[in-house]
């Protein structure tokens, strides 16, 4: 039996006994669900696929690491295959909110997008919510989000790629005997069931794929193909060509010395004119790093990251944008700014590794502080 989400996040939230601490809890790591609610998650928050070397299937953690050290603190589990295990460049730091509350994400046969709710270990298992608790009735180990909401497809209906902002679960919805281009969708996060508001439609481009789509900071809806490039000059040999949205920067492609740079798949939008640009898939010629690239009206200005570090691979920035955290093959980097000019650059930690097939885990989120007055699906009282 189905039920609210509303009722299902109060019963989480009310949850006070503490669960075992592990290897990965600090003195002050919050111990409840309660406490994450109160203090919120701090560090490098990964999505682990065979976290320690399990199944990469069954076993996916959200890590929260020491951005210094590298040293797990925290440690979230997810439901079992709640993201594709051997895919790469998903888009997981726009399925949790900011208060780390809620995860959504979807699954297969039949298509459905599933909310699920932070919930502490013994809450599982006595409340019933969750189908992780064995057949004897045993909770798991860690606090862990477990599914309390859904939204069902129709026949023929195939739903996908679930993001949170603010109160809000946007998806797609394509259904494939229609013979029209899929639907961006949006519902209440605190009430996914009722009818959806139809946000825009993906244009399909080439073999018929679907145009890839964002949401901005602020919550705007970009759909790269429904917006006309721009061409911005900068120093000598450097072009640019972006796609924005407002005055975000989603798309961009950069053309230098050393050969091409676009922005990363599925990476989150930075905002304010800012974006992050690796190096193209087709492209020859560079010898690692990243571009940090900030366009001001028509001009554009382009900062080298990493130069001698190897291609980065992912990253992610402070909330601040007063540094960034940068993944190569080898090691995660600190690239301090001020002004969008680099400031200091420093080897933090060797990078992680997993089970899945590109063998290191997800980025989600710098996290550096609990966010204020953020969002939640749950009552007011």
């Amino acid at each position: 039996m189905r039920r609210s989400l509303a009722l299902m996040s109060a019963a989480c939230l009310v949850a006070v006994t503490a669960c075992d601490s592990s290897s990965a809890s600090s003195d002050d790591s919050p111990e409840t669900v309660e406490d994450i609610a109160e203090q919120g998650l701090t560090g490098l928050a990964l999505l682990h696929r065979g976290y320690e070397g399990a199944d990469p299937e069954t076993d996916q953690v959200l890590v929260f690491h020491d951005p210094a050290t590298g040293q797990p603190v925290h440690e979230l589990g997810l439901p079992e295959g709640a993201v594709d295990p051997m895919a790469s460049s998903l888009p997981v730091h726009s399925q949790f909110s900011a208060d780390w509350q809620f995860f959504a994400y979807a699954t297969a046969e039949p298509s459905t997008i599933t909310i699920a709710a932070l919930t502490d270990p013994e809450d599982v298992a006595s409340t019933g919510v969750a189908e992780a608790a064995d057949e004897e009735g045993e909770a798991p180990e860690r606090i862990s989000y477990q599914p309390v909401e859904s939204v069902a497809a129709a026949p023929g209906e195939v739903l996908s790629r679930p993001v949170i902002h603010d109160e809000r679960l946007w998806y797609v919805s394509d259904d494939e005997q229609d013979g029209q281009p899929p639907r961006v969708m949006s519902v209440p996060l605190d009430a996914p069931g009722g009818t959806p508001n139809q946000e825009g439609t993906l244009p399909l481009g080439d073999y018929q794929v679907p145009s890839d789509w964002a949401l901005t900071p602020a919550g705007e809806l970009h759909i790269r193909n429904s917006v006309q490039t721009t061409q911005l000059g900068g120093a000598t040999g450097q072009s640019l060509v972006v796609r924005r949205t407002n005055e975000s920067v989603v798309n961009a492609s950069l053309t230098t010395p050393e050969g091409q740079w676009q922005t990363y798949d599925d990476a989150l939008v930075w905002g304010e004119g800012t974006a992050v640009l690796g190096p193209a898939p087709t492209g020859t010629g560079q010898t690692g790093g990243a571009y940090l690239v900030t366009v001001e009206g028509q001009a554009f200005t382009a900062t080298r990251l990493l130069e001698e570090g190897g291609p980065v691979l992912q990253y992610t920035p402070s909330p601040e944008r007063d540094a960034l955290l940068l993944q190569t093959e080898e090691a995660w980097f600190r690239v301090d700014l001020a002004e969008g000019e680099v400031t200091g650059t420093e080897e933090v930690f060797p990078r992680f590794h997993d089970a899945s097939m590109d063998g290191y885990p997800l980025v989600v989120r710098w996290a550096t502080e609990a966010p204020e007055d953020a969002p939640s699906a749950g009552p007011s009282d």
